[in-house]
């Protein structure tokens, strides 16, 4: 029995993808065609084709060990294959994180394993993922699945060492010394940090990607989950058990790891109660197991201070069975239709929302700014052909009274010219300050600063100290760059303006840089980094672990935020007077024509339906230009969630 809900919205999403990429194709085609493919615009289609080639649907599993994890993603996403992809017995479930999909690159199915001994580096998760020699490879024979059940089979290892090994590792606070036994005991632990299953299942295929996280203590130990992996998720599924209700761990891992993302416009946040089976699976306790599963999905909603509709009481073991089985009604017993659903369709929601946002920030940008040059040109074309046909019973003296003023207009309209030339040169001055300040040398002689206090600081008071000054001063940083940003903000709205009055420009301003949404995720990172000085995990673990910890999960994405925070500042800068250079050049173009106008129609009066002619031409051809600009728009923002089962055309816009 497959997921068709999930099948039909990923078709639906893929085929919206191709869709989008034609017409980018054909914006670059235009672009060449009207000698309009400028450096910049290059630089935006690419940063586009970029996003859409690696674009993935991704949705993440969290969750306590025991929970059902690994059987909830066989039925939701691998029941048509018959048998389990992950391995999931009772007490025996993935130790290590891991993560589905299928490889397009190298087009292979197989299991690579990440040894957990690379902890004892402090090279982080994400840069090991592109080292293969770190990792252990293993190539799958999907046509045989003894083979690899017993391969897949390698993510339930563990392995026991000395608890000064598990410290050196940085996992002595994922495991417990027995009682009465000393800290020289051998304690348990995953035998892999991380796993990539590639597998060429047709969701996978379709560019899924699936992310099985097991307990908070992983979550603890791997900042890179978090950070770059977790935080990247259209979707989180947030697992927990029926039979045992919310736990420790289980609001452990909401508050610290979960919670923000509940409020995120990129992702969808689904809690999800496993194992209402349960809670009495006998015919004649159906009526009480219903009401049981009511009264845990209000528990569990007012526990996690959310709505009871967010929360998706499921059997996946019931699921599996039905899959399996091809039953019906125990399928609809186990609920897990309406959660994938739901999943399939707030998942689909979330990317194409996000992909939307990174498309208008790139090619809309260059197709805006095109449609409004195109729009402009056609007003300027119209006022000319006005002004030509009510020249044709007008005396000489009169054309030459025009051409005097034409001329005089020209006059004026160079002192504009000089009058940007200065702008622009005001604009590079006023951004000096900015750029100084987010220079990387700038940002890593801070970072360098607060190493050194780390190092120098033998307390935990000490250290407490030196990580809120850090922050302290990106505060700071950020606060200096939205009040000089302000200043540019404001020249550049001016100048706009004196050639909006002074000239007739209708032109409409770019995208506005805004800073406000970095100075939210420095703050956000301030409040992590304040709770995790104070947290107690830190007065009982080491300082050399402390600090590691502290570098990898929020001074690396501070610095990742202040890289974005200057790519986003140097494109702002050099495309913010951009359309105004554009339209002065083409009023300097169009005054010369009609200077010429006038001036040929003033020796001879036969030249007048030749020159009208001509701007008739100019006039279609321009319109043809800003219809096809206009098509291309709306084949980008054509919403793939009003589709249906069979894909339909965008309406064109005729001209």
């Amino acid at each position: 029995m497959q997921t068709p809900a999930l099948q039909r919205r990923l078709a639906t999403y893929q085929h919206w993808k191709l869709r989008v990429t034609r017409a980018i194709q054909d914006l670059e085609a235009w672009l060449e065609a009207h000698r309009r493919a400028t450096p910049s615009a290059r630089e935006h289609l690419r940063a586009a084709h970029e996003a859409l080639s690696q674009d993935r649907l991704r949705v993440a599993l969290v969750g306590e060990f025991a929970r059902g994890k690994s059987e909830l993603i066989n039925a939701l996403f691998f029941a048509d294959l018959g048998v389990r992809l992950l391995p999931s017995a009772a007490e025996r479930t993935p130790r290590c994180p891991t993560e589905l999909l299928w490889d397009h690159q190298h087009n292979e199915a197989y299991l690579r394993l990440l040894p957990v001994e690379t902890r004892a580096a402090d090279t982080p998760l994400a840069a090991l993922r592109s080292d293969p020699k770190h990792w252990v490879h293993y190539p799958l024979d999907v046509a045989h699945p003894e083979q690899l059940a017993e391969i897949v089979a390698e993510l339930l290892l563990t392995k026991t060492v000395s608890m000064g090994e598990a410290a050196r590792l940085g996992l002595s606070s994922m495991v417990q010394v027995p009682a009465g036994q000393p800290a020289t005991a051998m304690v348990e632990i995953a035998k892999w940090r991380y796993a990539v299953l590639s597998f060429p299942h047709p969701l996978l295929k379709q560019g899924l990607v699936i992310l099985d996280i097991p307990g908070v203590e992983v979550l603890e130990s791997e900042p890179d989950l978090t950070v770059g992996v977790l935080s990247a998720v259209q979707a989180v599924l947030f697992v927990m058990a029926a039979d045992t209700g919310v736990t420790r761990g289980d609001l452990a891992i909401w508050q610290h790891h979960l919670q923000g993302f509940q409020g995120g416009r990129q992702r969808a946040m689904l809690v999800v109660l496993n194992k209402i089976d349960a809670l009495g699976d006998e015919p004649r306790d159906l009526a009480q197991q219903d009401d049981a599963i009511t009264a845990r999905r209000r528990d569990t909603a007012q526990a996690l201070g959310i709505g009871e509709d967010a929360v998706f009481p499921v059997s996946a073991r019931q699921a599996l069975a039905a899959n399996v089985g091809k039953d019906e009604m125990l399928l609809r017993r186990s609920a897990l239709p309406a959660l994938e659903r739901h999943l399939a369709t707030k998942m689909l929601e979330t990317k194409y929302q996000s992909l939307i946002d990174v498309i208008d920030a790139s090619v809309g940008q260059v197709l805006d700014r095109n449609r409004a040059r195109i729009a402009s040109r056609i007003s300027r074309v119209k006022s000319q052909l006005e002004e030509l046909e009510q020249l044709r019973d007008k005396s000489q003296d009169v054309i030459a009274q025009l051409l005097d003023r034409t001329r005089r207009e020209q006059e004026r309209y160079l002192k504009g010219l000089q009058q940007f030339q200065q702008s622009r040169e005001d604009l590079i001055t006023q951004t000096r300050e900015c750029r100084r300040l987010l220079e990387v040398e700038n940002i890593e002689a801070m970072i360098d600063r607060a190493q050194r206090d780390l190092a120098r600081s033998w307390t935990t008071g000490g250290l407490m100290s030196a990580m809120k000054r850090l922050f302290e001063e990106l505060r700071r940083t950020m606060q200096s760059i939205a009040t000089e940003s302000e200043r540019i903000r404001r020249l550049v709205r001016e100048t706009y303006q004196i050639f909006r009055e002074g000239f007739g420009f209708d032109l409409t301003m770019p995208k506005v840089f805004l800073p406000m949404k970095y100075r939210v995720e420095i703050e956000l990172l301030y409040q992590e980094m304040d709770g995790f000085r104070r947290s107690p995990r830190m007065i009982f673990a080491s300082r050399g672990m402390v600090t590691r910890r502290y570098n990898q999960r929020l001074v690396s994405r501070a610095q990742v935020l202040f890289d974005q925070l200057r790519v986003a500042f140097d494109g702002w800068i050099r495309d913010s007077l951009q359309p105004l250079a554009e339209e002065i050049q083409d009023h300097k173009q169009m005054m010369e024509k009609r200077l010429e106008n006038l001036q040929r129609i003033g020796r001879s009066k036969n030249a007048l339906q030749k020159r009208i002619d001509d701007m008739q031409t100019q006039y279609v051809g321009f319109a043809q230009e800003l219809t096809a600009l206009r098509n291309i728009h709306n084949a980008l923002h054509y919403d793939p969630l009003t589709e249906q089962e069979a894909p339909q055309r965008p309406r064109l816009v005729v001209g």
